[in-house]
């Protein structure tokens, strides 16, 4: 398994030092709508800045912390044989996962609508998928409700999703096969 270049704490940490008003589930959640809907390089920037932070550029530090990010969800998605493409979601409490799941969700259909602005015309698999990460991006929950069992269904969910990404990437962002120059 490829190891995360930061925790989900770490980036929360340097977004709110950065007064960067979103959570590390949000950006990450936005990266990867961005990523598979096949953003260009010159691009991605701008609309993270444009959505996250009023159109102004992150501190420099920040911002090449997040091109990591950036690169290694590009690089675990690229890598179609491990599956190893994990959402950043807080650990340490099943509510706030919950609220991380349901946020990180909203911003990937942000992320991916930006790059892909006719998915409404989308038919079969891609449709179904869509409407579920809808409904998901509206997970709710009641304080009373069995920890275990929200702990499980969080877990379903973040199994479907991955594979929901996959999909969406694979989608819209085929992969490119190498062309050979050929030297006579």
């Amino acid at each position: 398994m490829t190891k995360k270049p930061y925790s989900y704490l770490e980036l929360d940490q340097k977004l709110h030092q950065a007064s960067i008003s979103v959570s590390a589930a949000e950006l990450h959640g936005l990266l990867t709508g961005l990523v598979c809907g096949n953003v260009s390089e010159q691009q991605w920037q701008s609309l993270i800045y444009q959505f996250t932070n009023d159109n102004h550029a992150y501190p420099t530090s920040l911002l090449k912390d997040i091109e990591v990010i950036y690169q290694h969800i590009i690089n675990t998605l690229l890598d179609v044989n491990s599956f190893n493409f994990e959402l950043f979601l807080p650990k340490e409490d099943v509510f706030l996962r919950a609220d991380g799941l349901s946020e990180w969700v909203s911003h990937f259909l942000l992320g991916l609508g930006l790059t892909q602005p006719y998915l409404d015309k989308e038919k079969g698999e891609i449709a179904e998928a869509l409407t579920d990460l809808q409904d998901i991006a509206q997970l709710g929950y009641d304080e009373s409700d069995n920890i275990d069992e929200l702990n499980d269904a969080i877990e379903e969910l973040i199994e479907y999703i991955r594979t929901v990404v996959a999909l969406f990437h694979s989608h819209f962002r085929p992969l490119v096969t190498e062309t050979k120059t050929v030297l006579h």
